[in-house]
């Protein structure tokens, strides 16, 4: 549990970006007071701290099942938006005068998150300067493509650089990440909740069980129950961290919150 609780958002490297994400580091994950609550309502049924343990780990590889599919679906929302700004500024490119007037032309034409972040990139362009306007697009949208795009975007506009040549292959890259995320959504993450349903399922069925069968529900509910109970949720703990560990870390690949 402590394992799947504590496995870092990128896989086994930190974040470069941790300075611009501070409140993605500190702030607490569900999986811990959904472990609280569970463990505390088997406490208050009269049960054992075996069933508190198993009740919390089984909690925590549900809770953590959906995040992944929020998080995937967060993924695409935002790919799919950084490769239609890329694909419509690159459209602008050739025709605008300046890389704000592509800007400004552009984020109107993005829904979205990524929309809004755009629609503030063009006004950050005339108030504060392109640069710092680039920087804070950066940090708005997490996404590493998105701060290529913040790069070509500030480089572009110092003069430096081929705009409209590479704003298209950043726009095909975009394109890709896009697919990857939408591939890796419908095959991996919807999966995701059969997972949470199979918990589900096997904590029921004991459940079940021991309301029908009086005499194996009194022993479930002593403490070599709650000991093997307990054993049973480890098990299932490690199974499920083979395939929720790298589905979590692929899920928020990007800088993801």
């Amino acid at each position: 549990m402590l394992t799947i609780l504590l496995w870092p958002a990128g896989g086994t490297r930190l974040s470069l970006r941790a300075n611009t994400r501070l409140s993605s580091t500190v702030s607490l994950p569900a999986e811990i007071p959904v472990a609280v609550v569970a463990g505390a309502t088997m406490l208050a049924a009269g049960l054992a701290l075996g069933h508190a343990g198993a009740g919390a780990i089984c909690a925590v590889v549900c809770t953590s099942s959906i995040k992944v599919l929020i998080f995937s679906s967060r993924r695409v929302r935002i790919t799919e938006g950084v490769a239609r700004f890329a694909g419509v500024l690159s459209n602008q490119a050739s025709v605008a005068v300046t890389v704000a007037d592509a800007v400004s032309r552009a984020a109107p034409l993005v829904s979205g998150p990524v929309g809004e972040a755009a629609t503030a990139l063009a006004s950050d362009c005339e108030n504060v300067g392109v640069d710092v306007a680039a920087q804070r697009f950066a940090a708005r949208v997490p996404s590493a493509v998105a701060a290529s795009l913040a790069d070509l975007i500030a480089i572009s506009a110092a003069g430096g650089g081929r705009w409209t040549e590479t704003v298209t292959v950043l726009e095909a890259e975009a394109s890709q990440t896009a697919e990857t995320a939408r591939l890796f959504h419908g095959r991996v993450a919807m999966a995701m909740p059969t997972l949470t349903l199979v918990v589900l399922l096997s904590a029921g069925l004991v459940a079940g069980t021991s309301l029908v069968a009086s005499d194996v529900g009194s022993w479930l509910a002593g403490t070599q129950g709650g000991a093997l109970l307990l054993a049973a949720a480890v098990v299932i703990a490690a199974m499920s961290a083979r395939v929720l560990l790298p589905a979590r870390a692929a899920a928020r690949y990007g800088g993801l919150p």
